[in-house]
């Protein structure tokens, strides 16, 4: 019983500081479909895996649940990692390209069965690794053969029927409808210069600032462009290669003027109001820099050295910081401390994590407004004016019936 307890407080714990951690380090997390999740009964979480520890942590944060996470076993040996995924509870896999011993995956594969059966919820990766691809990959068949030994209470229907007489049949089919699963609700490109680009369109087509655009919409656009433009290269291949050239050459252009899309989209503001506004916001933001400049630059340093994939930075950054505020309001109280006593050390205690967050959430909403960068009113209206032009192009192929 009191073991149980522990279980609770630590998972607890755990949830809460990651929809800490994200909400600190997202500007917006959207979660779409959350009342569809079922509740008090054992589930089994099956999601894509493309930002490392960024992944499981949003599962924690927004999903309103307390799942069991599986892991690859090295992670038990990482000296960052490990203290998270003991923490977590999580469940090692054992991964024939670690050298791991597999036959032990029997064993997991049995805490699954029994965490099920006593209704609890377990989350998978099928993907096996986290990856840096535009969109789904192949599944390992893990997931499926859960669900399948599991039989009661999860019940993946028609596989279930056929599973004890053709066991690999079963898995793969229910791997198969895994995938399209997936499929659906994974961004659907076929390569990072694609998603660049249908990304830019989208950011073209909509009416109002592109940044504010909710991502549940923007997946949405994202399709109904993919599905246009099919068709549009289907009936009339010349034309469909001329906007692609020139979205290209317009995003090459905006990206070497260093301009955002919310910059085109609106004039910057001028004036005396303005200038009295971004005094005042730097004159706010001033003491969180001051108190938190270390750690707030640390961790993008060590992710641009040690990060190999796009999938990485996030989740060193993540850790990183959660390594290092820690540390450094530790010291700073300590000088506080030194220099004026207790109460001062108090102070700074509440004031440096307070002082940042405000610096955050100024920079956010600066970064949101359209700037006055480097270049000159006639290059700016010139690109504004290619925008408007190809925005027109854009749109005469959403709205195009399919």
């Amino acid at each position: 019983m009191a073991r149980a307890r522990l279980r609770r407080l630590l998972d607890d714990l755990s949830c809460g500081l990651a929809r800490l951690l994200l909400g600190v380090f997202f500007r917006d997390v959207e979660v779409v479909g959350r009342e569809r999740v079922p509740r008090g009964a054992p589930l089994l979480i099956i999601a894509n895996h493309v930002n490392n520890l960024i992944d499981p942590m949003l599962i924690l944060g927004y999903a309103g649940l307390r799942p069991r996470f599986l892991a690859k076993s090295t992670l038990w040996k990482h000296p960052i990692v490990a203290p998270a995924v003991i923490l977590l509870g999580a469940l090692p896999v054992y991964r024939r390209r670690d050298g791991a011993p597999v036959a032990r995956n029997f064993e997991t594969f049995a805490r699954c069965r029994a965490a099920l059966a006593a209704g609890e919820t377990i989350a998978i990766f099928p993907e096996g690794y986290s990856h840096n691809e535009p969109g789904a990959v192949p599944l390992k068949t893990g997931a499926a053969r859960i669900a399948l030994e599991v039989g009661e209470p999860i019940d993946p229907s028609e596989e279930q029927a056929g599973y004890d007489r053709a066991p690999r049949a079963a898995v793969l089919a229910l791997t198969a409808r895994i995938a399209a699963g997936l499929e659906s609700v994974t961004a659907p490109f076929a390569s990072w210069e694609e998603a660049r680009l249908i990304d830019r369109a989208v950011d073209l087509a909509v009416e109002a600032d592109p940044v504010a655009l909710p991502l549940s919409e923007r997946w949405s656009l994202w399709r109904a462009f993919i599905g246009r433009y099919a068709a549009l290269e289907k009936s009339d291949p010349e034309r469909a290669q001329r906007l692609v050239t020139a979205l290209r050459s317009y995003d090459e252009v905006r990206r070497r003027l260093g301009l955002r899309e919310s910059d085109l989209a609106a004039w910057p503001e001028r004036g005396g109001r303005a200038r009295v506004r971004d005094t005042l916001e730097r004159l706010a933001m001033a003491p969180g820099a001051v108190l938190n400049w270390l750690p707030y630059k640390l961790p993008t340093w060590i992710a641009d050295r040690l990060t190999r994939t796009p999938d990485e930075p996030a989740s060193y950054k993540v850790m990183g910081a959660l390594l290092f505020f820690p540390i450094w309001w530790a010291l700073e109280a300590a000088a506080a401390w030194a220099v004026g006593g207790p109460r001062a050390a108090l102070a700074l205690l509440v004031a440096a994590p307070v002082t940042g967050l405000v610096f955050l959430r100024i920079h956010d909403r600066q970064r949101l407004r359209p700037l006055p960068v480097g270049t000159s009113f006639a290059e700016r209206a010139a690109l504004r004016d290619r925008r408007a032009a190809l925005r027109r192009q854009i749109r005469d192929v959403v709205n195009a019936r399919p």
